[in-house]
């Protein structure tokens, strides 16, 4: 027993010696552990989560504790059925500790040549519904995005170029059962269209090669409604320059194991003015606009309307009041 006591004496004593020698065990042999070495792993299970149908593959893994925890990967690449591969240089992701206690995705993911730029995402806790939903406050800051890379992601049929800026605050139900409530500031700087053919539900429409200074739109969705409150095409001096506003049916859709969209009726009002080697460029396309043109020093401003009640039906163009 006189042993025991004088055990626990030295202990009692030398705690804090005791404390500090187990918190670098830990530390070093957290900093020793081969975390390269579970790719393969993260990879398997990433695959198995997904039914197969992601592949995440990486060069380097690092974990880190302080000042709060988080996971860091170099050379990133991501392969999905649904989407062409997409890769980013670093990739880390941030849990919160409110987050991981309450088991909910809270959290900062940023990403580092993603698209040829950088993206930030942010997920904390946002208000309730009416309905009492529960909803997350999402904010997205994309810089420097390649527009012909996201063209090619989301697989779009009209060709583009350009670089893309986004920032973007979201409340949304993660299930979608009830549609989000999102505001969008979105530019892109020096806009290219090369020529292209686009079907449309009056046929086949060839748009002529455009380069823009820029493009700028802000709008909210919400409702299932994406209202563009301004949007601007191209600056003066530019052969295009004009602004549109209107409203777009705009509803998220969850499909079970992916979520997609659908687009209602829509109604836009449109004020462009031309220069006149624009419009010996576009005189085909500048057609269906023609009865609502009005001659200028440098070329012509066309004021309409686009509105229809779906996508698949012909729009219905108009003069505006």
């Amino acid at each position: 027993m006189e042993q025991v006591r004088q055990l626990l004496k030295l202990i009692r004593e030398s705690k804090g010696k005791i404390f500090v020698m187990v918190v670098s065990a830990l530390v070093f042999a957290f900093m020793l552990f081969p975390f390269d070495d579970l790719s393969d792993l993260i990879s398997s299970q990433v695959s198995r989560l997904s039914n197969n149908s992601v592949y995440v593959q990486f060069e380097k893994l690092k974990m880190s504790l302080f000042p709060q925890p988080g996971v860091k990967m170099d050379q990133v690449y991501i392969e999905s059925i649904r989407t062409p591969a997409i890769s980013a240089t670093e990739l880390v992701i941030t849990p919160s500790v409110r987050g991981l206690i309450q088991q909910k995705p809270y959290g900062h993911v940023s990403a580092k040549g993603l698209l040829k730029g950088d993206v930030d995402v942010q997920v904390g806790k946002g208000s309730k519904t009416e309905n009492g939903a529960e909803r997350h406050k999402i904010e997205v800051s994309a810089k420097k995005i390649s527009l012909h890379d996201l063209r090619e992601m989301a697989n779009l049929p009209i060709l583009l170029k350009g670089q893309l800026n986004l920032e973007s605050t979201a409340l949304a139900d993660l299930t979608f059962q009830e549609q989000p409530d999102i505001e969008m500031n979105l530019s892109i700087n020096q806009f290219e269209l090369p020529p292209s053919n686009v079907n449309t539900p009056m046929g086949p429409l060839t748009l002529p090669d455009l380069k823009l200074s820029t493009v700028e739109l802000k709008g909210r969705l919400a409702a299932g409604q994406f209202v563009i409150e301004t949007g601007t095409i191209g600056k003066p001096g530019d052969e295009l320059y004009g602004t549109i506003k209107g409203k777009i049916g705009l509803t998220i859709v969850n499909r079970g194991n992916s979520f997609g969209h659908q687009i209602g009726a829509y109604n836009i009002e449109v004020d462009l003015k031309t220069k006149r080697s624009f419009q010996e460029r576009a005189a085909l396309f500048l057609t269906f606009i023609d009865g609502y043109k009005t001659p200028t020093s440098e070329g012509s401003q066309y004021k309409f309307k686009v509105s229809a009640s779906n996508p698949m039906m012909p729009p219905s163009i108009g003069a505006v009041r």
